[in-house]
């Protein structure tokens, strides 16, 4: 499919796919439909008699897989097998069941797009008390792990597929999210694969949060050799694919030698199918590629370029000490859901503050060390439409000092209603959050891997952002369906730019 398309300038999959990918206006509606006799399950069914059970560590009253009232397991914080039940729920567990005529709605702890659910998550275990190393599948129905291959075979052959990565090599506990493609592509066609690596990121995104409340340290990273990590999972790879990978430990700093993102250097034509071609092009190699220190360049380039003046610096309003998420984050994982009404009321400027600092600086407002994988290629744009203390327009955010820099003032509450396909969340919302990227020049950088990061540290940050507007009483929902050009249009950027993805905030209705 993609062959003869390659003719951007650069040999790249990754630009040719989010070209073809884009929505407008004139070709909205071409959806052929939906086919719900196909649609596939947005889980993997386990069966057999090595399961290890988790659900009685859980601390909900009544407890939901048992049926019983929560149990007093004393200390569980740390490395115990409470520890980890509650890390793997609380990350992508089952937290609300709605009846359907045909099968029933598991609603996970984290949203997805159109609840599809495309990402699996595997354990892998080295070394943790009451439970033996082997490699298991999560069954979210039941909140148990499901033993697939006995031993620590399957750990060190992800530590040799993450290139000797130390944080992988000394963790006690791995695990792998993995995409199953046609969960998400069955609705979505070949734009599928935007969707599974935010639905991934919002994953990464809350296993972060999750292990820090925990007492556990956790390193992501997509630095891997897919075609290793593929077999040591044992995966049908027309089917699904590793997208990352977790180490978890006690907390203390991260082991090294380790790597976040590393660039891919494949980029061959092929007949296959926009995702599927994607998907192959950005793959790792045996060998680990050349390393590439991070840095600001792009976020420094595009300030530069548009010579954006110095305009609100949020950094000290109302952001003083722990944000509200910090205190309660499991309760807010257990009550998040994706606000589909909002009213239009306002929200203040400090509340916006504090969400953006539990996204931006986690660290600094009681959140702790969180995931990143090349962030440094994302920039970030706010339309403020109805935010009490902020006069509306489009603005540019700076995150390490939170500072909204103008782009344009007026109130842009149309233009953004129109953007999100016509969704009222987007006109109704109090700020709507823009992801983007020079993805011309992170493709120079990191090759067609890229797309991967781009998308997956967009999902990390909207995770928290999501979260962190629950604790304020904020409703957020990520979107994912939006005119890719006439967004672009509206930030003042280049269209050949990347839009990743929006995040609306608003007063729920």
């Amino acid at each position: 499919m993609l062959a003869g398309l390659l003719d951007f300038g650069i040999m790249s999959i990754a630009i040719t796919y989010h070209e073809a990918t884009k929505y407008a206006p004139e070709t909205i509606g071409n959806h052929p439909g939906l086919d719900w006799a196909s649609q596939p399950l947005a889980h993997k069914e386990y069966h057999g008699d090595d399961a290890v059970s988790l659900a009685e560590y859980l601390p909900i009253d009544p407890n939901p897989f048992t049926g019983q009232a929560a149990k007093d397991i004393g200390e569980w914080q740390g490395r115990s097998l409470a520890a980890l039940s509650r890390w793997i729920f609380f990350t992508y567990g089952v937290t609300a069941v709605v009846p359907q005529p045909d099968r029933q709605l598991l609603l996970r702890a984290v949203p997805s797009a159109g609840g599809l659910y495309p990402a699996e998550l595997y354990v892998v275990i080295r070394d943790w008390p009451d439970i033996a190393p082997g490699l298991y599948g999560y069954d979210p129905r039941r909140h148990r792990l499901m033993l697939l291959a006995e031993g620590t075979a399957t750990a060190e052959a992800l530590t040799e597929a993450s290139y000797a990565n130390a944080a992988i090599a000394k963790a006690p506990v791995l695990a792998a999210i993995t995409g199953v493609f046609e969960r998400s592509r069955w609705r979505y066609q070949e734009r599928a694969y935007r969707r599974i690596l935010l639905d991934t990121g919002h994953l990464i995104g809350n296993a972060g949060l999750v292990a820090h409340a925990v007492g556990l340290g956790m390193h992501a990273t997509a630095a891997f050799c897919d075609d290793r990590a593929d077999a040591a999972l044992r995966l049908e790879q027309q089917e699904e694919g590793v997208l990352a990978l977790i180490a978890l430990d006690l907390q203390g700093p991260t082991a090294r030698p380790s790597w976040t993102a590393l660039p891919s250097t494949t980029n061959e034509t092929t007949n296959l199918p926009l995702l599927d071609a994607l998907h192959r092009a950005s793959r790792l190699p045996p060998n680990r590629p050349r390393f590439l220190a991070r840095g600001e360049v792009t976020t420094e380039a595009l300030e530069t370029t548009h010579g954006w003046a110095a305009g609100d610096r949020l950094r000290g309003a109302g952001v003083a000490g722990p944000v509200p998420l910090a205190a309660d984050l499991l309760g807010y994982v257990l009550r998040r859901r994706s606000c589909r009404r909002f009213g239009q009321v306002a929200f203040s400027r400090d509340t916006l503050a504090r969400i953006l600092a539990a996204a931006y600086v986690p660290e600094q407002v009681g959140l702790g060390e969180q995931p990143t994988l090349d962030r440094a290629r994302l920039a970030t744009f706010i339309a403020v439409i109805n935010v009490t203390g902020v006069e509306p327009g489009v603005y540019y955010l700076a995150p390490h000092q939170l500072e909204l820099r103008p782009v344009r003032l007026g109130n842009p509450r149309q233009a953004t209603h129109f953007i999100a396909l016509g969704q009222d969340l987007c006109g109704d919302a109090g700020a709507v959050l823009f992801h983007t990227a020079d993805l011309r020049g992170a493709v120079r950088e990191m090759g067609d891997r890229a797309y991967r990061h781009l998308h997956l540290d967009a999902g990390i940050i909207g995770q928290r952002i999501n979260l962190a507007a629950l604790a304020e009483g904020i409703g957020a929902s990520g979107i994912g369906g939006f005119f890719d050009d006439h967004t672009a249009d509206l930030l003042g950027i280049p269209r050949e730019q990347a839009v990743v993805y929006i995040t609306a905030l608003g007063t729920p209705a």
